[in-house]
């Protein structure tokens, strides 16, 4: 266990590091949206065997509009019915990635270890977001079923349903995964050993 004065500095650092980070600037959102646009994009270029997903900037810099389709459903002129939903990257990405950011840069452990933590933990936060992206999509693909991309039935549907609502529906729980990260990559289990000799 970490002694209390150690504690107490690392939730002072984190919470100052989160504060500068949370506050609701343009700069961040727009800055973050296009990033996780991009990224999205590259994973999902293609989704399932035929389908198509579209990530762009909506009417603010935080939203981004998300457009699923179906390219064997394309119509002669170029044009095709898809499925749609709006997504809040702020909230859906951001907020995860500053908590990272914030609890590692806080760690009591050398900025080399820091630096290592970081990268990797901020590696595994978007592959936890792109999974829950995925998720999603699968879940607007059910939705959506004019797209003709997924037909979930019996087990298959009930375990959709509940990714989608433990993950998707419950934003909260991916930070629960972020925290999780955190201790994977920045701490070792000799930390914790060191601290209770010098109690």
């Amino acid at each position: 266990m970490l002694r209390s004065k150690t504690l107490m500095l690392f939730l002072v650092k984190a919470l100052i590091i989160y504060g500068f980070l949370s506050v609701p600037l343009t700069f961040y959102d727009a800055t973050y949206g296009s990033f996780y646009r991009k990224v999205a994009g590259v994973f999902f270029s293609k989704f399932r065997e035929t389908g198509f997903v579209k990530f762009k900037e909506w009417k603010e810099p935080s939203t981004t509009h998300v457009n699923l389709g179906n390219y064997a459903l394309v119509r002669p002129d170029g044009t095709s019915r898809t499925g749609f939903v709006d997504i809040n990257t702020r909230y859906l990405g951001y907020i995860p990635t500053i908590l990272l950011i914030s609890l590692v840069l806080a760690s009591p452990v050398p900025w080399k270890r820091k630096l290592i933590a970081l990268i990797s933990g901020l590696i595994l936060v978007m592959l936890l977001l792109m999974f829950k992206q995925w998720i999603a999509l699968l879940q607007l693909s059910e939705e959506s079923p004019f797209l003709q991309l997924t037909n979930f039935t019996g087990t298959s549907k009930s375990i959709l349903t509940f990714l989608n609502t433990f993950i998707c529906t419950f934003s909260s729980s991916v930070l629960y995964f972020v925290v999780a990260i955190w201790l994977l990559v920045t701490f070792r289990v000799d930390d914790f050993k060191d601290q209770q000799v010098k109690k």
